[in-house]
């Protein structure tokens, strides 16, 4: 998993909020300030004299559209609001939008974090808790428009911000934010390789994507109790999901309702294979397993795997999905498209 970092500034309300809930996800924070009277955060990182100046110089190029007045007794607290801007790649925003003359600004002190962010063509997402609902800066209409979709962290670096008088919607907003961009990044994933394959470093990078990955070193022509030294090294490991591919696969079907974990399997050679593999006499338990298997296959062909599940007797939830473009082999594009779509549905 990346490490993401939430720049933040450390005060109370929507900051402290992005902080807190921030490390459920094992999220960094870094909250800057400039000589900050009140700051309520343990990771506060103080600016030099010359970045103070530096946000100085960005604070009134914000204000050539803010058109705001008698700002500068809080010039401590605006300057450091660009180097939450500067160093993130998007922002999230709590707080309230006001339209006037065609403008339109968020309200209070998050209005120059957010202005400088448009100043800098970054993308911004402002969650107005008056109307409890998403909005993102759109640069073709300079508006403010309504999310469709409920925003996600998709960079490393993002700045999480936004006004003190937080209210339980702003709350409720930022706590999902969270859980939606992360709550499949945590997982503990089981790789199982094929007869004469090994995870790809492209496609482990994928899986990353959503936790620590496991996949052990298998020689499936030496040992042919492979699945009970799985089972037996990794019982007490709490993994979310097993894939596998073809002889992988086969293994994962069974190690799926052996450690009762869910699967997707690619191309599984479930009905006969080169080399013997002994399947463990076991308890086996209800799972859903899902099958992918490419239509132009002609190692493992289709005819076999249906074969196969059709006289087998379980009580798992087998789904079978079809690729009419893939052979036996996985390419990257179809690894990363299904695996991504199936690992966030779980």
């Amino acid at each position: 998993m990346k490490n993401f970092i939430c720049h933040s500034g450390g005060a109370a309300g929507a900051d402290f909020y992005f902080e807190t809930f921030g490390k459920n996800f094992n999220v960094k924070t870094i909250a800057y300030s400039y000589k900050t009277k009140h700051h309520y955060s343990e990771n506060k990182r103080e600016l030099t004299q010359n970045e103070f100046h530096e946000g100085c110089q960005m604070v009134e190029k914000a204000n050539i559209t803010l058109q705001r007045f008698r700002y500068h007794r809080m010039i401590n607290l605006l300057a450091r609001n660009w180097f939450q801007v500067k160093n993130a790649n998007e922002i999230f925003a709590i707080g309230s939008i006001k339209r006037t003359n065609e403008v339109q600004f968020v309200k209070g002190g998050t209005g120059w974090a957010v202005q400088m962010a448009i100043d800098s063509n970054k993308p911004v997402f402002v969650f107005d808790q008056n109307e409890t609902r998403w909005y993102y800066w759109d640069f073709e209409t300079n508006r403010f428009l309504v999310c469709v979709y409920e925003p996600k962290i998709s960079n490393e670096n993002f700045a999480g911000i936004g006004t003190r008088k937080i209210n339980m919607f702003g709350i409720q907003a930022i706590e999902d934010l969270y859980i939606n961009s992360f709550k499949n990044r945590n997982m503990k994933i089981l790789y199982l390789h094929g007869l004469e394959s090994k995870l790809s470093a492209e496609k482990r990078l994928i899986l990353e994507e959503f936790g620590e990955v496991i996949a052990p070193d298998l020689d499936y022509f030496v040992d042919e109790n492979c699945i009970s030294l799985v089972f037996e090294k990794y019982i007490n490991d709490n993994f979310d999901v097993i894939i596998g591919s073809s002889m992988g696969g086969f293994a994962g079907f069974y190690l799926s309702q052996m450690m009762n974990k869910p699967a997707f399997l690619f191309n599984p050679a479930l009905k006969e294979r080169s080399v013997f593999q002994e399947i463990p006499t076991v308890n086996l338990h209800k799972t859903k397993i899902n099958i992918l298997l490419g239509v132009k296959d002609d190692v493992v062909p289709n005819e076999k795997t249906f074969d196969f599940l059709e006289t087998y007797k379980t009580d798992s939830q087998i789904s079978i999905l079809m690729n009419h473009e893939m052979a036996h082999g996985v390419p990257i594009s179809v690894f990363k498209n299904e695996l991504s779509t199936y690992l966030k549905s779980l």
